[in-house]
């Protein structure tokens, strides 16, 4: 815009000053003028092409950050994504753990109160141990008949795996 209004002065000064002048300074004068003009629109061209092209730099920037920003993005999702499904497997095997533990002492409770049911055994002078569903029966009993049924009941009991009979007759 500014370029044309430039133009369009450009011209009326040019038409002023011929007025005045003879024809050969008015003949020496338009030839100016019109240089002067040709070089006021090449440059007006050059302008336009450059900010066609600071435009379109402009555009491919703001593409390319766009594209990062998405890749970024991405990535950032699949790491959480990632991450919670690690937090969520260390969560599983740590509750499994805690299942585990939770079966063995319930299993010992089992044992131990079945133990306690039973009349013809003291069950204060039985000690229970459970790992991994595998009792231990330890402690000194009156009888081997005794040490039979503790090792009998346990042998009975949901969740038991096996039973060690480490108890001790007196004699």
């Amino acid at each position: 815009m500014k370029s044309m209004n430039r133009l369009a002065l450009l011209a009326l000064f040019s038409s002023l000053t011929l007025a005045a002048c003879s024809q050969a300074e008015q003949e020496s004068t338009e030839d100016k003028a019109e240089q002067a003009m040709e070089q006021t629109e090449a440059a007006a061209e050059n302008v336009a092409d450059e900010t066609e092209e600071a435009a379109e730099e402009g555009a491919d920037a703001a593409g390319d950050a766009w594209d990062d920003t998405k890749d970024a993005a991405d990535d950032a999702w699949d790491e959480t994504k990632d991450a919670a499904g690690d937090a969520w497997d260390e969560t599983k095997a740590a509750a499994g753990e805690a299942g585990d533990f939770l079966s063995d002492a319930a299993i010992t409770g089992r044992v131990k109160a079945a133990l306690v049911e039973a009349s013809q055994i003291d069950a204060m002078n039985i000690n229970v141990e459970t790992i991994n569903g595998n009792v231990v029966l330890s402690g000194v009993v009156a009888s081997a008949d005794i040490a039979d049924l503790a090792e009998q009941i346990a042998e009975g009991i949901e969740g038991v795996e096996s039973v060690e009979n480490d108890i001790e007759v007196q004699n």
